[in-house]
């Protein structure tokens, strides 16, 4: 019995890290169908897209489906009132949005009044998502729920949030790509001192490791054999010392030559998202929205870029 006992350590650490992935993953957002919108592939599509937005652009995507507005929310509103439905939804879910802390973008959709609410986060809006963007994702996702496509509005709209990241992404790189080539020529030209500093720093390098290798190979030629023999032995490791030490010192002025002239800082291309806009967390949202009923205007998206400030709390 005492055997298992690292058996369980290890079914133990490995649980803890499965719990410890899942938990990591859920903190990229993900869907509460509690209203049932939409079917289990396309939530488990979705949610994959999701967690590649996550992973790729530190930012979340949380969608939330309700049957009906809950009673501490829409109480003492009117809900004939479409002015008063708007603004409650606007409220409700820039609410959500703060009390979950949201890194991104937050969606709500409810089922009695239909309504869908879209929210996001100031910092990813400056970078990643603005408010033109949002609108556009607010339309695309009301024609299909009009049209009671709801798993293609799903599909559609975490894809198009995705793809809009990425766009964005690439952009802006481009941007600093060009601004790079079009600097003075004096900003880029290297400085002649690199060479000199990494040319010293490689010798000084190099004159170490070959005395490494000649105390080394000196140390078994003499331990075996001595005279001739033993100078031999000496002879072939010292050469073979400085043939290894004259490459490494050679490669370790190259790379000291690249630190220096600043050219191991390579180009971020291809959707990357740069980390200083990363670390970097919304701290306010704005919404926009619209219902998709019969009541449904069809045509403008309600709302406009609400919120920024507080949605007063004392409304619900």
């Amino acid at each position: 019995m005492p055997s298992l006992t690292p058996l369980s350590t290890f079914l133990g650490l490995t649980v803890a890290l499965l719990l410890s992935a899942t938990t990591t993953r859920a903190q990229f957002g993900g869907i509460r169908d509690n209203g049932a919108f939409f079917s289990e592939a396309a939530k488990v599509e979705a949610s994959r897209h999701i967690n590649e937005i996550g992973t790729r652009f530190k930012r979340e995507v949380v969608i939330e489906t309700f049957a009906t507005i809950p009673d501490d929310v829409k109480k003492g509103v009117n809900l004939e009132d479409r002015l008063a439905v708007n603004r409650l939804f606007e409220q409700w879910t820039l609410r959500q949005a703060r009390q979950q802390r949201v890194n991104g973008i937050y969606i709500l959709i409810s089922k009695s009044p239909s309504h869908l609410q879209v929210v996001v986060g100031d910092e990813t809006k400056r970078t990643l998502f603005t408010p033109k963007d949002r609108d556009v994702l607010v339309a695309s996702m009301l024609s299909k729920l009009r049209g009671q496509k709801n798993d293609e509005a799903l599909r559609e709209g975490v894809n198009l949030v995705a793809a809009t990241m990425k766009n964005q992404v690439i952009t802006q790189n481009r941007g600093a790509v060009q601004a790079r080539s079009t600097a003075p020529a004096t900003d880029e030209s290297p400085n002649p001192w690199n060479w000199v500093i990494a040319a010293v720093l490689g010798f000084v390098v190099a004159w170490i490791v070959v005395g490494i290798f000649r105390a080394i190979f000196s140390g078994g030629g003499n331990a075996g054999a001595g005279g001739v023999g033993g100078g031999g032995g000496g002879s072939g490791g010292g050469f073979m010392s400085s043939l290894i030490g004259g490459m490494f010192g050679a490669a370790a002025g190259m790379w000291l030559y690249d630190q220096f002239s600043g050219h191991h800082n390579s180009d971020q291309s291809g959707g990357n998202f740069n980390d200083n806009d990363a670390s970097r967390r919304d701290s306010d949202y704005s919404s926009s929205g619209d219902s998709f009923g019969d009541d449904a205007s069809g045509g403008d998206v309600g709302g406009g870029d609400s919120g920024g400030g507080d949605s007063g709390g004392g409304d619900f």
